[in-house]
Order: C-alpha cells, then sequence, then structure tokens
C-alpha cells in the first residue's frame, strides 16, 4: 500500500486546492447578469495577524465554499474536513458525533478552531474542540492555514488554524432547508433563513441529527443553533459592521471503546454555547479596526458506564447499568457489577471569556503596520478535574456535586510589520504571551515570525516562511486521573519551530501549489503507556522532528454545461523522526504519513450529476489490541458518493432551487480504524432533499 501511495503522489503531481467563488443560483450553477465572479487570489483570508489574500498569503490554504459543500455527500463538518490532505480527522463517531482534528501531523489539541474569528478551543480537552455551534447551511467558506500560526493567532495554533466563515445576510430574502434519511434510522435536517433590511440584517440557522447506531452503543442524538444579528454604520469618515450573536450546541452519544477497552460501554453528552459581539471598522482610508469579544461555555457528562436509555431508536437494556441504594452500578442483563472505585459519572463545566483587538494602518504603499492584543481567561468546575476549593457545587439538573476547580489567565501581545516593493513582499512579526497557570506558575512565551514572498509573474510565486508556535496542556492533561488515565500537573507547554518552502501558481482554470515543510517539536505532550502497565501517562515525551510534502491542484470548468464541471487533488506526505522511546504513544507518534484525496463532479445529463471520491490514508503508529497485543494501524482507502438531480430551472420559474440526492459513504465498505480499537461504520446509503428560497 505504501508503494501504491507513492506511486499515485508521483503521478498526479504535489499542489494545493483552490476553488472558483462564484455567487450563483440554483444547484447547477445558474449564473445570471448580476453574478460576480471573484477570483480565489482575491479572497481575504487570515493567515496574518492583518488580512490578506490568498495571492499574497505567504502559507498554503486550503479554501472551501458553500458551493463545494452542497455537491459533497456531507451532512457535517467533520466528514467535510476529512477530505483535505492536511487535514487528520480521526473520528470515534461518524455524522460530527466526536472528531480529533489534526493538521499535518499534529494532535487535536494543536489546531485552533476559530468560527467568525471566535476562539473554539476547549480548555478542559481538544476532543471537545470540534462540539460547533453551527449548521452546515450557515458556512460561507472554510479556511484551512497549514502550519503554525501563534505569531498571528497565538496560544493554540501550533500545527494549523481552522476558520469557519459564515454567511452574511443578503438584501433578498434567503432561506434553506434540507432533510435526509438513511441506514441506521438516520434523520438529519437543517433550516436556515436570513434577510438584510435596510442597514440591519438578521439570520437563523438549526441542524439536527440521530441515528440509532451502526453497531451497539453508537447511537446518538444532536442539534445546533445558531442567531445573528448585523448591522452596518457610517460616522463621517468611518465605517463598519457589527455583530451580535448566539450560538449552542447539545450532544448525547453512545462512546463504545472511545476512550478505554477496559469500560467498552461509555456514554458522553456535551453542550456549548457561545455569546458573541464582532466589530469591524474602517477609520479613513488607511486604518483598519477589528474587534472581538465573546463568552463560550461548556458542559460534559461521562459515565464510564453507561446507564442513559438508548437515542435514536436503540434499545440500550442490555448494556445500561443501574445505580443501586449502596451506590454500586449494576447491569441487570448480565449481573455485571462496575468497579468498587466507581462512584459516577464525571463532570465538567467551562468557562471561557476572549476578547481580541486588532488595529492595522497602512502608511503608503509599501508598509503596512498591526499590533494586536488578546485577553484569554477560562475555568473549569468539575468532580474529577482541578485541584480542591473548598465549596461544593450542585450539578444543574443532577443530584451530584462538584467540589474541584482551576483556571488560567493568558495575555498575548502581537506586532506586525508588511514590507512590499515590486515583486518581493517581506513580512515580519511576533507574539509575547503572559500565562497564568491553574496552579500558581506564571511564565512568558515569545513566538517570532518571518515571511518572504516573490512574484514570479501575476500568477505565480515562490515564498519562504519560519515561526515558532506552541500550546499549553489541557485540564484533562495535568489533572484526570480515572479509569486507567493519570494526567500530570508538572506538564510543560510544548512548542515548535515551523519551517516551509512554497510555490502558488494559477494558469487559466486550474489552480496548482507545493509546499516542503518542516517542524522540530520540543517537550510534546502526550498519553503514554508502558509494556506491562495498563495506566496511560500524560507526559513531555521530548522531541519529534516532521518533515513533509503537501499540495494538489483543481480544475474549474469555464462553461455550465461541461461534462465535468470540476476536480481536485489532494495529497500531503510526511516523516518523523524522534529518539528512541520504550512506550506506546496514544496520539503525538500516530500521524497520518501518507494521505491523497481526489474528487470530481461529472454532468451526466437531464439535470442529474454525480459526485466522487476516493481518499488513501496510511498512519504510522500503533496501537493495544482487546487482547492486549500491539497492532499496527493499517492503510485503507475510501469511496465516496454522490448523485443528485438539480434541474437548471429549479422549481417555479427558478425561484426555489431544488437537489434531490442518494448519497453512498464507504462505498466499498471498507473496515478501518481512525483510533485504535473504534471500528468506524461501513457502507452507508442515505437519501435526501435540500430546497433554498429566494
Amino acid at each position: 500500500m505504501k508503494h501504491i501511495l507513492t506511486l499515485v503522489c508521483l503521478t498526479i503531481g504535489i499542489g494545493a486546492t483552490a476553488q472558483e467563488f462564484r455567487q450563483r443560483k440554483g444547484f447547477r450553477g445558474i449564473v445570471t447578469k448580476a453574478d460576480k465572479s471573484i477570483e480565489l487570489n482575491e479572497v481575504e483570508v487570515n493567515s496574518s495577524l492583518a488580512k490578506t489574500t490568498y495571492a499574497a498569503a505567504t502559507r498554503q490554504i486550503t479554501v472551501l465554499t458553500a458551493k463545494q459543500i452542497q455537491e459533497l455527500p456531507v451532512s457535517n463538518i467533520n466528514e467535510l474536513l476529512d477530505y483535505l490532505g492536511s487535514v487528520d480527522m480521526r473520528q470515534r463517531g461518524p455524522l460530527d458525533v466526536q472528531g480529533d482534528l489534526g493538521v499535518r501531523g499534529g494532535t487535536f489539541d494543536q489546531t485552533l478552531v476559530l468560527v467568525n474569528g471566535v476562539r473554539m478551543n476547549n480548555p478542559q480537552t481538544g476532543h471537545h474542540n470540534m462540539n460547533l455551534p453551527v449548521p452546515l447551511q450557515m458556512i460561507e467558506r472554510i479556511e484551512v492555514i497549514q502550519g503554525g500560526a501563534t505569531n498571528a493567532h497565538g496560544i493554540g495554533a501550533m500545527t494549523g488554524v481552522v476558520n469557519i466563515v459564515l454567511k452574511s445576510a443578503q438584501k433578498k430574502f434567503n432561506a434553506g432547508y434540507a432533510l435526509t434519511t438513511g441506514e441506521h434510522n438516520l434523520l438529519n435536517s437543517s433550516f436556515y433563513v436570513g434577510k438584510k433590511m435596510g442597514k440591519w440584517g438578521v439570520q437563523f440557522g438549526q441542524q439536527s441529527q440521530r441515528t440509532a447506531g451502526y453497531i451497539p452503543n453508537t447511537d446518538f442524538e444532536s442539534s445546533k443553533l445558531f442567531v445573528n444579528l448585523e448591522r452596518e454604520f457610517k460616522l463621517g469618515k468611518e465605517k463598519g459592521h457589527i455583530s451580535i450573536f448566539y450560538a449552542e450546541n447539545q450532544k448525547a452519544f453512545g462512546a463504545q471503546n472511545y476512550y478505554s477497552t477496559s469500560f467498552p460501554d461509555q456514554f458522553e453528552a456535551t453542550s456549548t454555547r457561545v455569546f458573541g459581539f464582532k466589530l469591524d471598522e474602517t477609520i479613513g482610508l488607511n486604518t483598519d479596526l477589528r474587534f472581538n469579544m465573546n463568552f463560550v461555555t461548556g458542559t460534559d457528562r461521562f459515565e464510564l458506564y453507561r446507564e442513559t436509555a438508548g437515542l435514536g431508536g436503540f434499545d440500550a437494556s442490555n448494556i445500561a447499568y443501574d445505580k443501586l441504594s449502596n451506590g454500586r452500578y449494576y447491569r441487570a442483563a448480565d449481573g455485571d457489577t462496575a468497579a468498587s472505585w466507581y462512584s459516577g459519572p464525571n463532570f465538567h463545566q467551562t468557562l471561557v471569556f476572549n476578547q481580541n483587538i486588532v488595529a492595522t494602518h497602512r502608511w503608503n504603499v509599501e508598509h503596512q503596520s498591526s499590533l494586536g492584543y488578546n485577553l484569554r481567561y477560562d475555568e473549569i468546575y468539575s468532580n474529577v478535574l482541578g485541584g480542591d476549593f473548598g465549596d461544593v457545587y450542585l450539578v444543574p439538573g443532577w443530584d451530584d456535586t462538584m467540589d474541584k476547580g482551576a483556571s488560567t489567565t493568558d495575555f498575548s501581545f502581537f506586532v506586525e510589520h508588511k514590507y512590499t516593493r515590486e515583486r518581493f513582499q517581506i513580512t515580519a512579526g511576533a507574539m509575547l504571551n503572559y500565562h497564568d497557570g491553574p496552579i500558581g506558575d506564571s511564565s512568558y512565551f515569545f513566538a517570532p515570525s518571518l515571511d518572504v514572498l516573490y512574484r514570479l509573474t501575476k500568477d505565480a510565486s515562490l515564498y519562504a516562511t519560519a515561526n515558532r508556535s506552541m500550546r499549553y496542556p489541557t485540564y484533562t492533561d495535568l489533572y484526570y486521573n480515572r479509569g486507567g488515565a493519570q494526567g500530570s500537573i508538572t506538564l510543560k507547554p510544548e512548542s515548535a519551530w515551523n519551517y516551509e518552502l512554497g510555490y502558488k501558481q494559477k494558469s487559466g482554470q486550474v489552480y496548482t501549489s507545493a509546499a516542503l515543510f518542516h517542524r522540530r517539536s520540543k517537550d510534546l505532550i502526550d498519553w503514554v503507556s508502558y509494556a506491562g502497565d495498563p495506566i496511560a501517562y500524560a507526559s513531555n515525551i521530548t522531541s519529534l522532528a516532521l518533515t513533509g510534502i503537501e499540495g494538489g491542484m483543481q480544475y474549474n470548468a469555464p462553461k455550465r454545461k461541461a461534462l465535468l464541471r470540476n476536480a481536485t487533488v489532494q495529497a500531503a506526505f510526511m516523516r518523523g523522526v524522534t529518539p528512541e522511546v520504550d512506550f506506546s504513544s496514544l496520539y503525538a507518534l500516530d500521524y497520518l504519513q501518507a494521505k491523497i484525496n481526489a474528487r470530481a463532479t461529472q454532468r451526466l445529463g437531464l439535470g442529474f450529476f454525480l459526485n466522487y471520491s476516493i481518499t488513501l490514508q496510511d498512519r504510522v503508529g500503533t496501537y493495544m489490541s482487546v487482547g492486549g497485543e500491539e497492532v499496527n494501524y493499517d492503510p485503507f482507502a475510501l469511496v465516496d458518493l454522490k448523485l443528485y438531480y438539480a434541474p437548471a430551472a429549479g422549481i417555479f420559474k427558478r425561484q426555489f432551487p431544488f437537489q434531490a440526492f442518494v448519497n453512498i459513504n464507504n462505498a466499498l465498505d471498507a473496515a478501518y480504524y481512525d483510533r485504535g480499537n473504534v471500528i468506524q461504520p461501513g457502507r452507508w446509503v442515505s437519501v435526501g432533499l435540500e430546497f433554498r428560497f429566494r
């Protein structure tokens, strides 16, 4: 398989993905005279402290548009990101249940996740970073910045950044509804509505999913809600945009073997709520100001021995436990009694406050400077994580209490200057962070960066970049001590030096780019296990030097009626070097050493279209089987298909664009693992309808 992956890579070449940005009516791309075509090179991206364009960015950046999302056989963000060559979405559960997001061989704690500029990284654990309150229909585009970006985005952006940009309200009434049903009692529905009235705009979106599960104890139910109120303003020479929003995500799911095979019948329920304020302002002709402030709260109830009834039509009576009057947990189905030390579920509540300010001034055509500031405060209340704080708090809605907690404060200061002259662009920047930790520890971290870009032609450029990045341990890393896992309050922050050399080019309807990168990590935080010891320990595992190449190529047909509408190939290959170790790594050393994705959309005629995708993955590392044997991760190939009918006229003379579709995920029924012992779904067929109203 490794030789096959190498051969395919040599055949397709190396480059990075790109998309054609067009505002279109209908699902087939009905272009009217009023529609504007926006070149990808002109699209604003957030790869530096000041906003820049895709063409001027000195990073590999992948951009996914709303139009492309419509064509793919996906219903959630996790599945969508899994199509990208540089992204490692290690899913424990499908359909947005739980996924560990990594970029360029990084772990789920090393990637920063943003929603309209709001930091979504959870201080309890990175397993919750993808608990995003974003209905799929509200997404305008997704930007994936590959490589460390601490100098521009602060702590947590150690190996990459995923920024989800939501749609703005339009002058014309805009709404959509989608419904999907399928095997395993799957039901997914979503709704979106938006309207701009004068200078005011309002948006509302909702999505809910449920299934009985593809194997026992993989049932789940989830819901997402997003409400946004926005206003444009103009005061003299100042003009800008204000947004106030509320969002929430709630999930409950069976977690078969998620965290341990010693206790397979696990269950978890989480919630995330966001309240935020955002301001984008232009002062005069040369100064921009961006300000956002938000609160993000989270709850987590984890049952090591499931006691919650089944969801989505699943009957959990054969695996669920009941709490007896003596405090022990007992399962009547087989007479099993939980371990004597188990006293009940883990409860956690987190609160994060973020305040971020960035000001950019253009001195002249050659010089531009930016200054920024970020304040982040987070705290946790728990019955497991944190130190004893004396007081006891009731868990809302439960008889249980929480008597532990911790808090952390970070102040980050940013500076950046960009010099542009003729074909050259040089950008230098830095971040200085002050960290006040949960055990009274305090420290500083300095993250400099230097980027150089040289334009070979109008549509081709070379670039080089070097920067330092980092992240601090989560509360789980520091304090967890249950069920065969032991954290450590002596953990140090992990950091890395990132180096990258890249190339980007646009030629007609084809975008290509390529990058060679190297990351030298120090004091990597990982959970490790030793032979003969059933405990997994949180540790700093010295160093890892990772070198890789990545990229791809995208073609967009110039005419709507072309047989091949678009085609994309993406690939990432990497190899790591670390000192010889005597332990088994759970996360940091189990990276994807090879990933290729090729996908295309083809017009079949009579309003029918076919989207097909193949993904090849090869992961290094091992895991311990249920029988206690060390097992290598096997490479695998996934084929996904989407056949859809989208008449050019829509319904009622194009006023209601319409799509009917059949999705076949994992069409070849491959057996594969993203995480050890957590088998992923086989072939899964679903059908659905989607309407748009204008």
